[in-house]
């Protein structure tokens, strides 16, 4: 069924446009990022500056790992 509805989607952004499917690191991380939105009670869409910051920084920290 999902794939049927989104087809058409398909074809809009193939095979010459800039429109790409999201990858799994690109889901897990929007995944992770509304986790992160909710453990610190945060709605980004009605956020400040400030909490947007603070928020996009503790998901960067905590999904991608520091390289040596």
């Amino acid at each position: 069924m999902a794939d049927k509805r989104f087809s058409r989607l398909d074809e809009l952004g193939a095979p010459n446009s800039y429109v790409t499917p999201p990858t799994e690191q690109d889901l897990a991380y929007t995944a992770y990022f509304r986790e992160v939105c909710k453990r610190y009670n945060i709605d980004f869409a009605a956020a400040d500056a400030d909490e947007r910051e603070f928020v996009m920084r503790m998901a960067d920290k905590g999904f991608f790992p520091k390289r040596a």
